[in-house]
């Protein structure tokens, strides 16, 4: 993070990201999990340290749905989400990694029959997923 200075929350909060990549979260989420360590981290804290680490690429912020708070993912690779779709579950509201060939070429013929670049780490398709499907 250039050009800012390192706090004891700011390094905590990294450290409990780095430990589940992959995974997302919200904010509210995260302070949760601190409440429960009896660390104390506010919440006006936590957005503020989130969107620094959006900035500087160490963070992928997640806009879902209208009213739904955002989700956050440490991103190890930077390049990483950029290269893979994303489907979320309207039932239990899980995010999930794509990789699908036959969206690649859709995204392939936008760009070269209308010129249209698809940001395939910012799309996600909503529906419900395998497991919420099973308990219907």
């Amino acid at each position: 993070m250039k050009g800012a200075y390192r706090t004891r929350q700011q390094d905590e909060l990294l450290d409990y990201l780095k430990q589940t990549p992959g995974a997302h979260y919200t904010a509210a989420q995260i302070r949760e999990h601190f409440a429960h360590q009896e660390k104390s981290i506010g919440t006006a804290t936590i957005y503020r340290q989130l969107e620094r680490f959006v900035e500087d690429g160490t963070v992928r912020k997640y806009l879902l749905d209208t009213g739904d708070s955002a989700c956050y993912e440490y991103v190890a690779q930077k390049e990483l989400c950029a290269s893979h779709f994303h489907c979320k579950c309207e039932k239990c509201g899980r995010l999930i990694h794509l990789e699908c060939d036959e969206l690649k070429q859709i995204q392939s013929h936008l760009l070269t029959a209308h010129g249209f670049a698809w940001n395939s780490g910012k799309t996600v398709f909503y529906g419900v997923c395998d497991q919420c499907r099973k308990q219907i």
